[in-house]
């Protein structure tokens, strides 16, 4: 083997190792998996992350994958429309409406950012692209779940009790099947206070040109600035995205299903 390819064999292995993690992986810990010198995984390492492959966690110089790696692992990203259009159609809700904006996908067993979008209102975004996070308690990851069939969601929650992200998350099976329910017949999802207090959400379904759910769109916002009367209308400018997004991807569509 040639030292390239030995060298872009290592490379996809430790890519590999790193989305086969729940948790972003530091030099030693991949030299252990991968057993090679840490000097090596470190030249690696450095390579990806100027490549965009990988992301490094600031607080604990960690790896996770980045933002081109996702992308060339998630079918609908290959072309870029989906990242073009939902980048487009959550700065326009940021911008306009004060709404910080999430594009995500199920991976394994969580929900991956694939791009976010801060706002200039009062909530500060702490996600990244491709920060992994529990479905269950977010908007966006309602919109992904509800139209998976059901032997793929149980495997992407694990067993129940579901954990806790506040007093108000949703943590047992019949619950969470009934607002599932609830999300598929309105067409889009809202999580109230169930990943952060004081901070709600709504999510909307993206789907392919098989009209095949691939991804989901969400905004969130402080409860304590927008009353719950607004919530359909920002659900509508939600679904709209959403749709446009949809429309990106070859689906063809009309609105319907939203509830005042």
């Amino acid at each position: 083997m040639t030292s390239t390819n030995q060298s872009l064999s290592r490379g996809l292995a430790l890519l590999d190792a790193i989305n086969d993690s729940a948790q972003p992986l530091g030099i030693r810990e991949l030299a252990r998996l991968q057993d090679i010198s840490p000097s090596i995984v470190q030249r690696l390492a450095t390579t990806l992350l100027e490549a965009g492959y990988l992301q490094q966690v600031a607080e604990t110089r960690k790896y996770r994958l980045g933002v081109r790696a996702l992308a060339l692992g998630s079918a609908m990203v290959r072309t870029d429309a989906l990242y073009a259009s939902a980048s487009e159609e959550l700065r326009f809700l940021a911008e306009h409406h004060q709404l910080n904006g999430y594009l995500g996908v199920i991976q394994q067993d969580a929900v991956v950012y694939l791009h976010t979008v801060q706002s200039h209102g009062a909530i500060a975004i702490r996600a990244e692209a491709g920060q992994r996070i529990s479905p269950h308690a977010t908007a966006i990851g309602k919109s992904l779940l509800a139209y998976l069939p059901p032997d793929r969601a149980n495997a992407v929650l694990g067993p129940a009790p579901y954990s806790a992200r506040t007093k108000r998350t949703i943590t047992t099976v019949r619950a969470l099947q009934k607002e599932l329910e609830e999300t598929r017949k309105r067409g889009y999802a809202i999580a109230d206070e169930e990943n952060d207090l004081g901070i709600a959400s709504i999510g909307a379904p993206v789907r392919d040109k098989d009209g095949i759910v691939v991804a989901a769109i969400s905004v969130a916002f402080l409860k304590a600035q927008r009353g719950v009367k607004e919530w359909p209308e920002i659900a509508r400018m939600v679904v709209r995205a959403a749709q446009k997004c949809s429309s990106a991807l070859g689906y063809s569509a009309t609105l319907q299903g939203l509830h005042q």
